[in-house]
């Protein structure tokens, strides 16, 4: 470091160390997880948060769970759908009357990459669990439902039930979601968590929708 560099660096930490010391005596504002137990009200703000975060919220209800499916189907003109190997809605969609070819995710990633990565639309599945106070959807993957389900077609559509939605992720951790999947012994090395259409921005602040999963997330939010 040449002397003029010196001089310059014990100058400027002089000018530091002689600037006035100040003390904040701001407490930190207290946080507390939502404490009711009112399903409404969790799905209320579920859908709250969701819709800020630029998800399709559609409420309805079992009775018409799926006539709203297939018209979203309809509407959008999606050609191929992907679901599931157990999805519960394949034999409906495929018996009913759209131009939509419902296919199963029921061979391995190298099998079925180039449809997914090039010509599925969107994909459909269950969520089992969701957390009110971040807007997130909770999904167990595996063999039945693969991890790229729903992380690479360019829309994707959920099905979440009010009744499964708890109010915050110690509640997930304490709930039935939890438990049949065996994560209270033995939790699991990666959890999937959705909070929206997937973003990104660059350095001037533009955001960008798509640009590593699917730009839509609609949910359909089922009250029983």
């Amino acid at each position: 470091m040449t002397n003029q560099s010196q001089q310059a660096r014990t100058a400027i930490f002089a000018k530091l160390n002689a600037a006035p010391k100040q003390t904040v005596n701001a407490s930190l504002p207290g946080w507390q997880a939502w404490q009711d137990d009112d399903a409404q009200a969790r799905a209320d703000r579920l859908a709250t948060c969701m819709t800020t975060a630029h998800t399709e919220i559609i409420r309805v209800s079992e009775n018409n769970l799926l006539a709203r499916l297939v018209a979203c189907l309809g509407d959008n003109s999606f050609k191929n759908v992907l679901l599931g190997r157990d999805n519960p809605f394949t034999a409906a969609l495929q018996a009913a009357d759209i131009e939509c070819d419902i296919k199963t995710y029921d061979q391995s990633i190298d099998q079925v990459k180039n449809d997914l990565f090039n010509h599925i639309d969107a994909s459909l599945t269950v969520i089992p669990a969701a957390i009110a106070d971040t807007g997130t959807l909770a999904v167990i993957t595996g063999d039945k439902e693969p991890r790229a389900l729903s992380l690479v077609p360019p829309t994707h559509i959920a099905i979440l039930r009010e009744c499964d939605i708890v109010s915050n992720f110690s509640d997930l951790m304490a709930s039935p979601f939890w438990t049949q999947a065996g994560w209270d012994t033995c939790p699991p090395t990666n959890l999937l968590l959705i909070s929206g259409p997937s973003k990104t921005a660059d350095i001037q602040q533009t955001l960008a929708y798509g640009a590593h999963g699917p730009k839509r997330l609609i949910v359909f939010m089922v009250k029983e």
